[in-house]
């Protein structure tokens, strides 16, 4: 395959980006300068290393079986309609007002973690919810599309390897943000199956023979379509911030995940423009919070980490303090391999984020099942399945703001630290000490803040976004 590599100018570049004027001080003060996109596959940044104890494996730590899974219906997340359809309307309604009635409780008693400027705090994310906030008619699944393709000012398509490719794409994500980026191979009998079937409005994802994707919001003719030649799948990691994950459950651990989902839909749009500008398509969430797809499958997949008794993706770097999103494109890219560095065998002794739960919505069960609790969850993976409505419903108490399992966990704790690293090295080869670990961690101090010190956050000198 033959590689061109671009001779216009920085400028004309970042123009092509919708980068130009302003745009073009602020990206030259933000990110690295590349003067060609061979430069920048060059960088470390494009690089994905990973610690020693991280093994890739031909299949997930968890059992997969792919006949028994099919694309899993968008709309029966516990987020989206999901939560009335299993408590059913009446309960899902005194669940809202419960949740209201409490806001104003916890404000008014200024309680640690839920006082006005906690609030404050985390309600700054409704900016988000303005219809067409940043792309008039809501067209995030097809992207912003206006900036100049290589066809349209003459200019022939980027081509490079697939390995290329994937070097490319990573710096690009890492150098806007993104902490951990690999890629997945699209199967019709495997890995299409985690693409859902429709979203949480119901409008379906078709994957069709077309040489361009489609988006029709017509009143009773909704869908979106994916050409079945965009075969890959880019899963990339977000960090939360580590100060902000210890305050759970307050509004300003809430605020944690949701500055991440903000923030993605802007580097989503940028990836969008950036593969454009290259000649191909990228196809993205429609709008936040609501994905292509089962992201902790994907981030399987892609060897990004391992599922675990919370159902969420733990990776070898940080652990569930991530946000996982995905994006579909038909720049061919290598696809990475599942990783075994000892998760699935530490959550069987464990059992940390079941007795910190507050609902008791994580099963304790030592061994994974087939089984699944209900409509809410995808079959075809031996794991251990949460009850997501008594999540749920517990968060409604706490006005959403828990995440008490993503923190508790001991895979949390920064790797490179000489005993963690010596922890992590020990569990992805031995399970022998797994009870022993899951004790040290509970003796090292490592936890949640509690009543004064939730409020000396606001008195901290934080590192920007939060994390070293």
């Amino acid at each position: 395959m033959s590689k061109y590599h671009s001779t216009i100018s920085r400028r004309d570049f970042l123009k092509m980006l919708g980068l130009g004027g302003v745009g073009l001080g602020a990206a030259a003060i933000s990110a690295p300068v590349f003067r060609d996109l061979d430069e920048m596959m060059a960088s470390p940044q494009a690089e994905f290393k990973r610690p020693s104890w991280v093994k890739e494996v031909d299949k997930p730590t968890a059992e997969v079986d792919w006949n028994m899974m099919t694309s899993f219906d968008g709309r029966d997340v516990m987020w989206e309609a999901g939560f009335a359809k299993a408590w059913g309307q009446t309960k899902a309604d005194w669940f809202a007002k419960l949740a209201a009635a409490n806001r104003a409780k916890l404000v008014k008693e200024n309680k640690p973690g839920f006082t006005l400027r906690d609030w404050a705090f985390n309600n700054c994310r409704h900016f988000f919810k303005t219809p067409g906030y940043l792309n008039p008619g809501n067209q995030l699944f097809l992207g912003p599309r206006n900036v100049s393709t290589p066809e349209s000012v003459g200019f022939p398509r980027y081509e490079g390897t697939p390995e290329e490719n994937a070097k490319m794409v990573r710096a690009f994500l890492r150098v806007h943000g993104c902490s951990e980026v690999s890629f997945v191979e699209l199967d019709t009998d495997t890995t299409e199956k985690l693409i859902y079937k429709c979203d949480a409005a119901g409008i379906p994802y078709l994957i069709q023979d077309v040489d361009q994707p489609v988006e029709s919001l017509e009143e009773g003719n909704s869908y979106r379509v994916i050409p079945k030649k965009a075969r890959w799948v880019i899963v990339y990691a977000m960090r939360m911030a580590d100060e902000l994950n210890r305050r759970a459950p307050t509004y300003l651990s809430y605020r944690a995940a949701f500055i991440i989902y903000e923030q993605q839909i802007l580097l989503q749009c940028w990836l969008q423009n950036f593969l454009r500008s290259l000649g191909y398509m990228c196809l993205g969430w429609h709008r936040i919070t609501s994905s292509l797809g089962t992201t902790t499958g994907f981030g399987v997949m892609a060897g990004l980490g391992e599922t675990c008794r919370t159902m969420h993706l733990v990776t070898p770097e940080h652990g569930q303090m991530e946000r996982v999103f995905t994006a579909i494109t038909d720049l061919p890219l290598a696809p990475g391999k599942p990783v075994d560095f000892g998760v699935m065998r530490f959550c069987r002794t464990c059992k940390k984020c079941a007795d910190f739960c507050p609902a008791q919505a994580i099963p304790h069960d030592t061994e994974p099942s087939w089984e699944t609790p209900g409509f809410y969850h995808k079959q075809g993976v031996r794991t251990w399945y949460r009850d997501e409505p008594k999540c749920r419903g517990y968060l409604y108490e706490v006005d959403n703001a828990c995440g008490i399992c993503d923190f508790v966990c001991p895979f949390n704790k920064f790797y490179k630290a000489s005993y963690n690293n010596v922890v992590r090295s020990i569990t992805s080869a031995n399970p022998t000490f797994n009870r022993f670990f899951r004790k040290m961690d509970d003796f090292m101090g490592y936890g949640l803040r509690t009543g004064e010190d939730i409020e000396k956050f606001w008195e901290l000198d934080l590192p920007p976004w939060g994390y070293e």
